[in-house]
């Protein structure tokens, strides 16, 4: 079964005195990726490497690493290879290495990479990676709170929320419970209080 991550966490080995500390994160799409990447290249501009990994989506199919400088297939690949093993998805690994001095060789740069990022799994709370169906509602602020406290029960969370004339939400529900969402929302809308439409999947 597919797992993510909850929170950030960190791990840190030493090998032939380079240090290695991996990183991982919880990440929903590309773009978050980006973003914490270019952060992570700002503050750990003095390290000698910072290679990383990431897999997307429910059947992993978004994959991608990089071995920023160390010898091709001895860092990106290894890390990625990490993720998979313990079935993740929606996960940013980056290994960040000081080198000691010390030339590590491809069998010992593939160990030291694979090392420090189960390292860091091993400490990580994950969970089911659950995908979801993101929809956007429409509706007039008197069914606000009747429709916020029954989409409770299919475990809808709000994701963003724009107040004007009307309201509107951006929401995302475990696709299990999407059919019993829509089912409810169906009826509202057939009165006239509200819309609602699907966005993506995730």
């Amino acid at each position: 079964m597919i797992s993510t991550i909850v929170t950030p966490v960190q791990a840190q080995i030493k090998i032939q005195r380079s240090e290695f500390i991996a990183f991982l994160h919880p990440v929903a799409d590309t773009q978050q990726v980006q973003d914490i990447l270019k952060e992570h290249q700002i503050l750990y501009a003095n390290a000698t490497h910072n290679c990383y990994a990431y897999v997307l989506g429910y059947a992993q199919e978004t994959q991608y690493y990089s071995d920023a400088g160390e010898p091709s297939g001895t860092a990106g690949k290894p890390i990625l290879n990490s993720l998979l093993r313990n079935e993740l998805s929606g996960v940013l690994a980056i290994v960040t290495r000081y080198y000691g001095g010390i030339k590590l060789g491809v069998k010992g740069l593939i160990d030291a990479y694979t090392q420090a990022t189960q390292e860091a799994i091993d400490i990580a709370q994950v969970h089911p990676y659950i995908r979801y169906v993101r929809l956007w509602l429409k509706t007039e602020y008197g069914l606000l709170e009747i429709l916020r406290h029954q989409m409770q029960e299919f475990g809808v969370q709000e994701l963003a929320a724009e107040y004007s004339d009307t309201v509107r939400l951006q929401l995302q529900v475990p696709e299990e419970h999407y059919q019993g969402l829509r089912d409810f929302l169906t009826g509202y809308m057939a009165m006239g209080r509200l819309d609602f439409a699907t966005e993506d999947r995730s």
